[in-house]
This record gives structure tokens, C-alpha cells and sequence, in this order.
């Protein structure tokens, strides 16, 4: 299991990702189990489920900073200073 980031608009949504491989070859195929929401969301559904991974998998939700541009989040093009 693992954790996806999605960059959408300056804003991060984060997948709950589980590698499975397709007739013993070692191509693995990722498959969605969850989607988790927004860093704060992923981190409350995070702490609710019973897992081996469950430390790793909060310590990367944490890790990742929300990231915001020059734009701050908001649409179009930035403004000059």
C-alpha cells in the first residue's frame, strides 16, 4: 500500500494505492482502494483504519506540504508585485 498525491489546481487530494502484479509478471498495476480527500481529511480517515502501514502511510500524508503557488491557491495568472 501506498499513497498517491494528486495535483489539481494548487491543490493536493491524496489516494490510498495498493500495487498488485498481473500473472506473476513484474509489471505491477497500481489499483485504487480509497480516496482519502484533502490532507486534512486523509489524515482523520488515516487514523481510523486498522492497518500494518497505517504509521508510514500518516507519516507521508503528513510530510507532504500543502502547495501553494504564486497564486495562492486561486485562479488565473498571478499578480505582479
Amino acid at each position: 500500500m501506498f499513497i498517491r498525491i494528486k495535483q489539481v489546481k494548487g491543490n493536493s487530494y491524496f489516494y490510498l494505492m495498493e500495487s498488485q502484479r498481473v500473472e506473476g509478471k513484474p509489471h505491477p498495476v497500481p489499483k485504487t482502494i480509497a480516496y482519502l480527500g484533502n490532507r486534512d481529511k486523509a489524515i482523520s480517515r488515516l487514523e481510523t483504519i486498522t492497518s500494518l502501514h497505517k504509521d508510514k502511510l500518516l507519516s507521508q500524508v503528513r510530510a507532504a506540504t500543502p502547495s501553494v503557488g504564486k497564486n495562492h491557491g486561486k485562479r488565473g495568472r498571478p499578480k505582479k508585485a
